[in-house]
């Protein structure tokens, strides 16, 4: 299918298969995405209203043995820039996140060969 022929069905309230979300996805514009996905959910939610969530993402090391070619924040083992959070800070920074109403946190962090699995 031509990627019109997806906009077309997909503005319709169409639902797109499998095959025909990822050929939208490879084929159309991020810009166009957006729009598409702007459109479904004021049709769904005409009233206008959209609501977001407070989150924190916490990055309690640094250190990690991976060495992801996407990564430019992990240190390698002994760099003076790692780190390892301790858990009162870690506590404070959930605490912050509470406090500005925050829903929701994500604790993540390198693969600290220093830090036992328990940890």
């Amino acid at each position: 299918m031509k990627i019109d022929q997806l906009v077309d069905k997909a503005r319709d309230g169409g639902r797109l298969d499998r095959a025909e979300a990822l050929e939208l996805y490879l084929g159309a514009s991020t810009a166009l995405l957006g729009r598409l996905a702007a459109d479904v959910r004021a049709r769904k939610h005409p009233d206008g209203i959209v609501t977001y969530i407070i989150d924190r993402n916490v990055n309690y090391t640094n250190v990690c043995v991976a060495r992801c070619n996407f990564c430019a924040f992990y240190r390698p083992v002994g760099s003076a820039e790692g780190y390892v959070l301790g858990f009162e800070e870690i506590f404070r920074k959930i605490d912050e996140t509470i406090a500005l109403g925050g829903g929701q946190l994500l604790l993540q962090g390198g693969h600290n060969p220093d830090l036992p699995l328990d940890w």
